[in-house]
């Protein structure tokens, strides 16, 4: 846990002083970053992506389950990995704020397992 905090620490620290900061970040500043600084930020999104539904999903939650499933066991090394291959795939999407690009790169990380969700079936009442 401890080496956990000492390696969010240089993430968390800044975000708190300026939040706005973090969704102002953008592609070039996020590339100057430290490895361990990229790992930190893709992680962090990664986990809150994990833990909270997304704005218009109801219980049970099949977005947010199926982000647990593809993320949970997801090293942060294969996510960062996987964001700079986004990115190279994908140069017009990059301009915009880091965490935008972030969350779409996990999206398609996780597709296949997003592909699996059954659309809710209605109710005959």
């Amino acid at each position: 846990m401890a080496s956990n905090l000492k390696l969010l620490t240089p993430i968390i620290v800044p975000l708190l002083i300026n939040p706005v900061m973090g969704t102002e970040l953008t592609y070039k500043e996020y590339a100057k970053a430290s490895e361990v600084w990229k790992r930190g930020f893709v992680f962090g999104i990664s986990r809150y992506m994990s833990a909270v539904a997304q704005p218009d999903e109801e219980p049970p939650y099949p977005v947010r389950t199926a982000f647990q499933r593809c993320l949970g066991d997801s090293a942060d090394v294969v996510l960062v990995q996987h964001v700079e291959a986004y990115v190279k795939a994908h140069p017009a999407g990059s301009n915009g704020p880091m965490t935008a690009v972030v969350v779409r790169a996990l999206f398609d990380f996780c597709r296949i397992e997003l592909s699996r969700i059954r659309p809710p079936v209605p109710s005959q009442r």
